[in-house]
Formats: C-alpha cells, structure tokens, sequence
C-alpha cells in the first residue's frame, strides 16, 4: 500500500473518512507512535513537512504521512509534496486531500490527479440526496432508511453531507432496528417540512397536478427552493420516466448506471410505475414545455412562482388533451 494517494472533492467529511480509513489499513499499530504523522495544511509549515516526508521508517516496513486541506498548501508546500510524487520512496505511504477551488487550473492539482492514485469524492446533486442516504443509511450505519424518511430528512437538513451524516449517526445510536420511517425522523430532527421537493416530484410524476399546485407555494417559501431549481429538477425527472416508458425498469436501471447516477437506483420501481401514466410522446411535450419554462424562470431571477404555475397548467392540459 505504498505511493501517494490524492483524495479530493467537496463531500469533505466522506473524502476524509475515507483517507483515514486508508490510514489506518497502512499503518502498522505497533509501531504508530513512530511512524504516522498527520498534519493539517493550514497548520503545518514547509519545512517540518519536507522533514517528515524525508524520514524513514522505524521497525516497520513503511511509514505513512497523511496530509488534510491541501488546497490551503503555500506553493512551497505544494512544491514539496510535488518533489515526493516525482520520486516517491518504496517505503512511504502518502495521504493527501484537498477541496479543489471551483475553475481552478493549478498545476499542482492537475500533477496530484495525474501522478498519484487520485478518488473523487463529489457531492450528489440534490435530486440524488434520498437515494445517498439511503445507501449511506444500510452500508455505514446498519439502519434502514424508506424513501419517505429520507427525503423528509433531507429537505429539513439540506445537501451538507456532513450534517446529514451527523442525523444518520443519531438515528443509529438510538439502537431502534426498525425501519425508520417519515414519523420517526419528525421525532428526532427539527425543521422536517410540511412539502419537500422529492415528494412534490413525485406528485408532477403521477400527474397529481392538483395536489402539486396546492403545495407549490409552501415549497417555494423554503430558504433553498427556487423555480429554476425546481423546473431542473423536473426535466431530470421527466427524462427518466421516459427512459423508463420506453425500456422499462431493466433499461432505466442500466442507464443509470452508466450515467453515474448509482443513488438514484432505489426509485427505479417508482420511475417505472410512474412511467405508465405516459405516453412517449406528452413525455417529449412535456420536456418542451420544461425547456420554455427554464428559459422563462432564467429571466425572473429564478424564483417566480407563477412561471411554475403557468407550467403545471399546462402540464395538466396536455393530461387532458390525453383522455378519452
């Protein structure tokens, strides 16, 4: 398990889980105390990294260095970890993460990616949040989370991975094996929403326009809630169902897959039931009536309610045009 090891990405509580996990699988306990050393970029200078990095191991085949926050690195430090991965000694293990800056073209990054062993640890998009957790919820916690809970969860909490992962521990530590339901999480997590996004999809998805314009203004008061976002979210949505009508829950499945959208996996029966509601051809009217909407919203600062009023109407249209 020797080399560098470049871990970076947003998710930066779960990249640095991971890193320390690595860590741990290189060290050897017995002789810790000697050979691990863990700094924090912002904390350490150039010189005791340099110094550390330099340092053999003692009575033990490696030594391992693990390096938190690399973006806050001066660029001499940047040049000292980049002179490690130039030549990197047989019997050192090196750990590095950092939060690449959004644009940034760095060298030292594009080095890092090209030289090290590098991971990604990108954060979901909010449309994949339920699905996260639930996965997150059964593999790390041993709980289970239903769809209801979990988006429930989400809205109150938002799309910080770290605090979502905080409310997992707390569901866990209570030692209830149940499945946790939408109940349990307005028990123990404050702010859980009357509406949340994933359930008003939902509602677009079956066609339930009465209930989704109902709810439209309680979910636009939410803080993070804007009409751009939610139109984004709908053309997502839309696009699935009409994978789904098309090749069924086998396809949509597949698809996903390849599309690196694994969270999204445990609403495949329900983008497949919600699928038979359409036709292939209202799901394309429907994706242009999505597209004038983004544009329309784009133009209103994104956070117009009426321009998700007037979609909705005219999503119901189409529906009716559609019955016998």
């Amino acid at each position: 398990m020797e080399g560098v090891f470049f871990f970076h990405g947003d998710a930066e509580r779960l990249r640095d889980d991971a890193a320390r996990a690595l860590v741990e699988a290189a060290i050897d306990p017995a002789t810790r105390d000697f050979n691990l050393d863990t700094y924090r970029a912002s904390e350490v200078s150039s010189e005791a990294l340099a110094a550390s990095l330099a340092m053999p191991p003692v009575m033990a085949p490696r030594r391992v260095v693990a390096l938190f926050g690399a973006e806050r690195l001066t660029p001499t430090g940047c040049g000292v970890i980049e002179k490690v991965l130039e030549r990197t000694p047989p019997e050192l293990t090196l750990v590095v993460t950092a939060k690449i800056p959004k644009g940034s073209r760095k060298a030292f990054y594009r080095k890092m990616k090209q030289g090290a062993v590098a991971l990604e640890w990108a954060a979901p998009r909010d449309a994949e949040i339920p699905g996260w957790l639930i996965e997150r919820a059964t593999e790390k916690h041993g709980i289970s989370l239903d769809a209801g809970a979990a988006g429930a969860l989400a809205a109150a909490v938002g799309a910080d991975l770290g605090l979502l992962e905080a409310e997992l521990e707390k569901l866990a530590a209570t030692g209830d094996d149940t499945p946790v339901t939408i109940e349990r999480i307005a028990e123990l997590v404050p702010n859980v929403r009357q509406v949340n996004r994933w359930a008003w999809l939902d509602s677009v998805a079956e066609r339930d326009y009465r209930t989704a314009l109902k709810d439209l203004p309680t979910l636009l008061s939410g803080p993070d809630s804007s009409a751009v976002g939610l139109i984004n979210a709908m053309t997502d949505h839309h696009v699935l169902l009409g994978i789904a009508a098309e090749g069924g829950a086998s396809l949509l499945e597949r698809t996903l897959g390849e599309v690196g959208k694994p969270y999204l996996k445990f609403k495949v029966r329900t983008f497949a039931t919600q699928s038979r509601r359409w036709n292939g051809e209202e799901i394309e009217r429907a994706i242009r009536l999505l597209r004038r909407a983004d544009a329309r919203s784009k133009t209103t600062g994104g956070r117009d309610g009426a321009v998700l009023e007037e979609l909705l109407l005219g999503l119901q249209a189409l529906q009716a045009e559609g019955r016998p």
